[in-house]
């Protein structure tokens, strides 16, 4: 990246024509222009020139537009043919994103982006849009591709045809933003039944606008075109060349509004977060109430789906990539973040009490911005109706994987031995294929898609042949005996998994104890317990509730005394899963009563196999003996068995938090619970009937964008970072949407939700109670959700205690 020697004084901006950017520089020109436009927002772009925008009858500033134009912002997605940077989404909505913190009106979506994008695809170089880069006209480009699905929307397209040496445009269009502002528009007409686009100037006589004030202050209009004259060079394109364009500026312009929501949506919640810590009511912060703080959180998940499902979206479109995923990517984050922008809006009005319904509360400019924008590209009823078509259709249709089928070259030697370098450098495509071949070949078909968790003699052989071909510890690094998968990698084993319906085996020394050890063990602990973890010789199960101390772990009773070089240990663990296959235990015991609660604690690893120790099952409701209680009496226990130093095992015992939560946070439970509603839906031919498509399309969306922020945390793992606090948003999200999507498969049975066993739907059959018995529990272990919403509420969000 070359800048120009002399750096932007204070008050200055860096212009974004300054940067030679090459391919391989483009992420540093993203950064580097995000700090540009967070600069120039925070400096030149205060929300008081909103209320004076609306009070003076004004769309925009003129002279801001300009500044903007002059920094370069309108060359961000545009090529280089026709001057711009080519940066791509993920620079375009880094911008939009910033300027919809400050809920900026400039014509940046429908004319900086939308047109630009155009323009990018036309076959040739276009003489005006040097003018619309540097802000001198204000071209347009609006396509509504859902017209099919709004039921409001003009049928009256516009047709053209060619009358000597020019053309003559009928017909009518809808919604066209910024109708009162602009110079220009770009249209879409049938011309000898090809897509075709025309240039038209506002000023043609024949041209009529009706205009439509929206809630936040701008304008759109319905254009109504009659027998209006085009001259020959007015034809931008036709045919594919056209819809190609078309669908580029489609995309830029919806996943940019969905940028700039997302913006709104951050901006709007730290002025509401800030509202809650300093508005005092009965004498105390209003944010130190439980109730609200709760609310909050929830909002602080939809924020972090938005992102998530945003930056995914980006990346796939930067990828040059041309299948169906991208395009519904981009729907996908439309529809998040018109969610996160309608309940962050909302529920910002509702916590700022009356003055949130004031004029003078700002609250209401990102209220009325978010409903003029979660309109534009299509509100979430009609996306709904657009996704549903491609997530809805009585064909298989495996969550990530979609019309994937492994080729029969793949042979036993693809999944027996690893590449020269590694898993980590096969392409995702081709591991998919191995990994579905080995699946198909290898895991037992009397174990597929068990209604209840599998016990350790049951699932024994699969772990051991998992063991023994090197499967079995997916993100362990390579040098510990595990595949060192990439993220991607590990997502699509957790996937094809669920396809063949493979049972979850004895984990906890594979997903908690392994990478434990890993970063916080000993060499000697290493050694003697990892080979013996991935061997499956060691089954581990967790020992950290007690029946007064479940997710108040602090509590705790259990007690290690020292003895020379052991401790004896006494205390009593409970819903302690599958603690009668268990080899050894990890466990939380309190070696110090000096302190806080939480500095007394230490971290014991402890085997199972001795006297003192004493396991007795608990039955659940689903009459299944999956939790134990576990009563310790004088167990001893050498030091070399302490993980971390004495007195510190509650960092350690936050770590492996971190690590169940990230787990309890993955989608699979969600996966397959969709995978058999699917199944279902065909056999009864439920795809059919609109209410069933709109409350399946929605769960489906809660699970495809769970899989989005899933990725996101799983990169930190990765990375070898530590997880923050923020991870109980995985937990809390995958566990009720777990939960809904077991209710809805209730309901899909009908007379038959209430049988207990497997019940037959033609020829699927799926044990539905025991789906919605295991969607109970989800949201209580590892910390129940409210306990979730505490923690990011006090460590996330920074709000007070009561």
């Amino acid at each position: 990246m070359i800048w120009h020697t002399n750096m932007p004084n204070e008050g200055e901006y860096p212009q974004m024509n300054e940067i030679a950017a090459d391919h391989n520089e483009k992420e540093e020109a993203r950064k580097i222009l995000v700090d540009s436009v967070a600069d120039f927002c925070k400096q030149e772009l205060e929300l008081k020139r909103i209320r004076s925008f609306n009070e003076e009858s004004l769309s925009y500033s003129e002279e801001i537009w300009k500044q903007m134009c002059n920094l370069g912002w309108t060359s961000v997605i545009s090529g280089e043919r026709d001057g711009g940077l080519d940066l791509g989404f993920a620079a375009a909505t880094s911008l939009c994103r910033e300027l919809g913190r400050v809920i900026a009106p400039e014509p940046m979506l429908e004319c900086g982006i939308a047109t630009s994008a155009l323009v990018s695809k036309l076959p040739n170089k276009q003489a005006w849009f040097n003018d619309t880069i540097k802000g001198d006209k204000i071209v347009i480009s609006h396509f509504d591709q859902l017209a099919a699905q709004n039921p409001w929307a003009s049928q009256k397209s516009v047709t053209a045809s060619k009358r000597g040496n020019h053309f003559v445009l009928t017909g009518q269009l809808d919604n066209f933003p910024l109708a009162n502002i602009a110079d220009m528009f770009v249209v879409v007409a049938d011309l000898n039944n090809k897509s075709s686009l025309f240039l038209i100037e506002k000023s043609e006589r024949n041209l009529s606008i009706k205009l439509d004030k929206l809630s936040d202050g701008t304008f759109s209009g319905r254009l109504t075109l009659a027998d209006v004259k085009i001259e020959a060079d007015g034809l931008l394109a036709k045919g594919v060349e056209a819809e190609r364009a078309i669908c580029h500026s489609y995309r830029a312009g919806s996943l940019c509004t969905s940028a700039y929501l997302v913006g709104l949506s951050e901006s709007l919640l730290e002025i509401t977060l800030e509202y809650l810590k300093t508005r005092k009511q009965f004498g105390k912060p209003i944010g130190a109430f439980q109730a609200l703080q709760h609310r909050a959180v929830d909002l602080y998940i939809q924020k972090g789906l938005a992102s998530a499902v945003l930056e995914e979206a980006a990346r796939k479109a930067d990828s040059q990539a041309e299948d169906d995923t991208i395009q519904l990517l981009v729907d996908r984050a439309k529809y998040r973040s018109n969610e996160a922008a309608i309940a962050i809006s909302r529920q910002s009005v509702q916590m700022h009490g009356g003055i949130g319904y004031t004029d003078e509360c700002d609250v209401g400019l990102f209220l009325n911005r978010a409903l003029a924008l979660v309109a534009r590209y299509g509100n979430n009823t009609v996306l709904r109706r657009k996704i549903g078509e491609h997530i809805c259709r009585p064909v298989e249709n495996e969550v990530g994987a979609k019309n994937f089928t492994h080729s029969t070259t793949v042979s036993k030697g693809n999944w027996l031995k690893p590449p020269t370098r590694g898993w980590n450098t096969m392409p995702d495509r081709q591991f998919r294929e191995v990994s579905r071949a080995f699946l198909e070949e290898e895991y037992p078909s009397e174990l597929r898609f068990s209604s209840k968790r599998l016990r350790w003699k049951e699932i024994k052989p699969w772990y051991k042949r998992l063991s023994e071909i090197g499967w079995i510890a997916p993100a362990w690094p390579a040098k510990y005996g595990g595949m060192e998968l990439t993220p991607s990698q590990q997502m699509i084993y957790i996937e094809e998994q669920e396809r063949r319906g493979v049972g979850r085996a004895p984990d906890m020394g594979i997903i908690m104890v392994g990478p434990l050890l890993i970063q916080h063990g000993t060499n000697e602990q290493q050694k003697t317990y990892l080979p013996k973890i991935l061997s499956g010789e060691q089954i581990w199960c967790q020992g950290y509730s007690e029946p007064n101390a479940g997710s108040d772990l602090a509590s705790l009773r259990t007690r290690a005394d020292a003895d020379g070089d052991e401790f004896i240990i006494n205390g009593q663990k409970t819903w302690t899963t599958l603690a009668q296959d268990a080899t050894h235990m990890f466990c939380l015991a309190r070696t110090s009563s000096k302190g806080k609660p939480q500095e007394g604690i230490s971290f014991f690893l402890i085997d199972l196999n001795q006297t003192g120790i004493t396991i007795r099952p608990i039955r659940n409701i689903a009459g299944h003996e999956e939790f134990c209680e576990v009563f310790l009496d004088d167990v001893r226990v050498s030091s070399e068995c302490m993980v971390g130093e004495i007195n510190q095992g509650w960092g350690i015992a936050k770590a492996l938090l971190g690590f169940e939560r990230i787990f309890l946070g993955s989608p699979r439970q969600s996966q397959y619970i969709i995978k058999r509603l699917e199944d279902i839906a065909v056999e009864l031919n439920l795809f059919k009937d609109t209410s069933f498509r709109d409350h399946f399309t929605k769960l489906k969306l809660d699970a495809l964008d769970l899989e989005c922020n899933y990725q996101k945390f799983a990169d930190i793992v990765r990375r070898g970072e530590s997880l923050g606090p923020d991870v109980s948003v995985l937990k809390i999200w995958a566990t009720e949407t777990f939960a809904r999507l077991s209710e809805l498969l209730i309901d899909v049975s009908f007379e038959k939700g209430g049988v207990a066993g497997p019940i037959d739907f033609g020829e699927t059959r799926v044990d539905v109670l025991s789906q919605f018995y295991n969607a109970r529990p989800a949201t209580i272990y590892g910390g129940s959700n409210e306990i979730q919403r505490n923690i990011v509420s006090k460590l996330v969000l920074g709000l007070p205690n009561l």
